[in-house]
């Protein structure tokens, strides 16, 4: 099959009429086309290409369907039942699918994984709990007897090709501390195989490596792993032969908690493994020699971390690495492999748009490809690998119209100390200087903006309003040191580097100084009122959702700091020196601002406490200062009501448009 010798047939295509560059004044969506969730969020096809999966993305009624490719119609739907969102699936045979409850807990916007695996049969028969913690009868209806509760986080490492009722999963056993149970790091991980419809599960052993992450060979056997061996040493083990004994070798020159093992090349002579070496910022992927421990650099960017592996084949080595640089974009290391002529046959098909190939059937010729991009949330299509047709199967929002959507350019810059900062600039239509919104992201430590569609900024675009987003320092995939530069810095260069980026989109003439917002939630609630304190000029109105203002109060209240890996995270990131968190926080500096403010809080959000908000508004009350304040009852860290987040945007437009909305 040649991916450069044929055009490809698509039988369904988006057609995007831009009504603007034609002439035609059109107004503007109304607010519902932003705030709804996506109509579907993930399609994957069966092992035998007859049928596909389908999630709807629907916070709060979340459900799992099946339609019939060959008779074009939906046959099945589970609903999640209760406080119950479906937050994954897989396969596991032609027949049947195995999906992964997540739990709405009070304060908590999205639902958490507990660990359960739910299987069923794609007609919808025998559906029930096989695997997990929880040991609840409220999901399986009846239909499977109740299993033993497994205190561990189970993931599927094989669905075994030509066994319908096995597959092997990872155990990662669990331990209590204080009133909760979290992952034991300490403990080495079980390998069982489970039965997807009794769940009955028959351990295999333990692989004897503390946290260990393993790779099977071609025959489904564990036989090498990734893990942390004396004094916190990355340590490698391995099997010569199927039946041998675990070998073990240290592995030096590496950050071990960046090294994530992903297959096996073709001879299984080696393995090719991501991570960053030592006296390295970036991670590459490398491929180390089994006999002789030699390690090989396979590729690596020059500004940012690998994002994403692409493998041959489930099972097969990798082919190629995904890259978000500005946008999405691949590097292969196997061009003339088919599932890398796939993708690029597929992005020449869809110009300006990425691609991602989701699922593949068993014999490998057929798959689904999800293409997206800035202005497009995302429409799923069933790809023939063999006679390089694409049909259209469903859209993630069909309602909205990507010719009136606007692009998101990525953006670099230059901080004031000289660190290079990437971001993304969207622009209305029309001529600049526009009035702006300034948004830092969430997280923040880790968590980085990307290219694609996003309907807050869309939303805030259709309304004639540039949106500003950029990664500062202690944003992810620019490297260790990027991300460690913005510890400790929460309220200084962190800071400042959101001020750098405003000042330099209103020195190139995009951002009228006169009307520019901060507005972020989390993090990006605290950067918002950190910003109007620190730069009380550069900001005409400021608004915080669900942020922290009280960094003290992170060590107190909130669900970071009940784990033994969130008071670790905090002490990294924030530090203990009292005088330096109270420096840091805009409670202690409501007198500086100048900026009228918007508060938003859900009353019962679990990450950010509501004693947050509730300091802060005391203290611009105290100090005199312009405010507004929204307390959103039975909210937690989010919105998880559509009404409500309709009700929050319209209350949002109209602050904005108070205060640096066009005259």
């Amino acid at each position: 099959m040649s991916g450069t010798g044929r055009a490809w047939r698509l039988a369904a295509l988006l057609a995007g009429c831009n009504l603007a560059a034609i002439g035609v004044a059109v107004s503007a969506p109304p607010i519902e086309e932003f705030t709804r969730a996506d109509e579907f969020g993930s399609v994957q096809i069966s092992p035998d290409g007859n049928y596909l999966a389908m999630v709807t993305g629907q916070v709060g009624d979340s459900r799992l369907l099946f339609f019939n490719l060959l008779e074009k119609r939906f046959e099945v739907a589970v609903a999640a039942t209760g406080s119950q969102e479906i937050s994954g699936y897989q396969w596991v045979s032609a027949q049947r699918v195995v999906y992964f409850p997540g739990w709405r807990y009070t304060g908590n916007k999205f639902a958490t994984w507990t660990g359960d695996f739910v299987g069923i049969n794609r007609d919808g028969k025998r559906h029930g709990l096989i695997y997990g913690p929880r040991g609840d009868d409220s999901v399986h209806q009846g239909h499977t007897r109740r299993r033993q509760s497994s205190l561990a986080t189970g993931s599927v490492l094989s669905r075994l090709p030509g066994d319908d009722r096995f597959i092997l999963i990872s155990e990662q056993p669990w331990r209590q501390f204080g009133r909760f149970w979290h992952e034991n790091p300490d403990a080495m991980p079980r390998i069982a195989r489970l039965d997807v419809f009794s769940g009955d599960k028959r351990n295999l052993g333990t692989v004897p490596l503390a946290s260990a992450r393993v790779l099977l060979d071609s025959e489904h056997e564990p036989r090498f792993a990734f893990g942390l061996g004396e004094a916190n040493v990355l340590t490698a083990i391995w099997k010569p032969e199927r039946r041998a004994d675990w070998q073990r070798f240290e592995v030096e020159g590496f950050r071990p908690d960046t090294v994530i093992p992903h297959a096996f090349t073709h001879n299984e002579g080696a393995v090719q493994f991501s991570g960053v070496r030592e006296g390295e910022s970036l991670s590459a992927l490398y491929e180390m020699d089994l006999e002789d421990h030699r390690v090989t650099r396979l590729f690596g960017h020059e500004v940012v971390d690998i994002d994403r592996v692409i493998f041959a084949y489930q099972g097969g080595p990798v082919i190629g690495v995904r890259l978000q640089h500005g946008r999405q974009q691949y590097h292969w290391l196997e061009p003339g492999h088919p599932v890398a002529r796939t993708h690029q046959a597929l992005e020449r098909a869809f110009p300006g748009q990425s691609v991602v190939l989701t699922s593949m059937t068993q014999d490998r010729r057929r798959g689904v490809a999800v293409v997206y991009s800035d202005v497009n949330p995302g429409d799923f299509y069933v790809v023939d690998l063999e006679s390089m047709a694409a049909s259209l199967t469903v859209r993630a929002r069909r309602w909205v119209q990507p010719g009136r959507m606007r692009p998101m350019t990525p953006i670099e810059l230059p901080a004031r100390d000289g660190l290079v900062l990437h971001g993304y600039l969207t622009r209305p239509e029309g001529e600049g200087p526009y009035p702006m919104v300034v948004v830092p992201h969430g997280g923040p430590h880790g968590v980085r903006d990307r290219w694609g569609y996003d309907p807050e900024t869309q939303l805030l675009a259709s309304r004639g309003y540039a949106v500003l987003q950029v990664n500062f320092r202690g944003s992810g995939g620019y490297g260790v040191d990027f991300e460690q530069a913005g510890y400790g810095e929460w309220g200084g260069k962190m800071q400042d580097d959101i001020a750098d980026a405003t000042r330099w989109a209103v020195a190139e003439g995009i951002a009228d100084a006169e009307r520019v917002c901060i507005y972020g939630a989390s993090f990006g609630g605290y950067s918002a009122l950190m910003g109007a304190v620190r730069e009380p000029d550069l900001y005409r109105c400021a608004i915080a959702f669900a942020g922290v203002y009280d960094l003290e109060l992170m060590f107190t209240t909130g669900d970071v700091r009940l784990s033994r890996a969130g008071r670790d995270y905090l002490d990294k990131v924030l530090g203990g020196d009292r005088s330096v968190l109270r420096e840091a926080s805009p409670v202690y500096h409501a007198e500086r601002i100048k900026a009228p403010v918007l508060m938003v809080h859900g009353s019962e959000d679990w990450r950010a406490d509501a004693s947050h908000a509730r300091r802060m508004k005391t203290a611009l009350e105290n100090a005199g200062k312009a405010h507004e304040w929204i307390e959103l009852r039975g909210e937690g860290h989010g919105i998880f009501d559509d009404d409500t987040r309709r009700a929050y945007y319209e209350q949002l437009l109209a602050f904005l448009a108070r205060h640096i909305g066009r005259e």
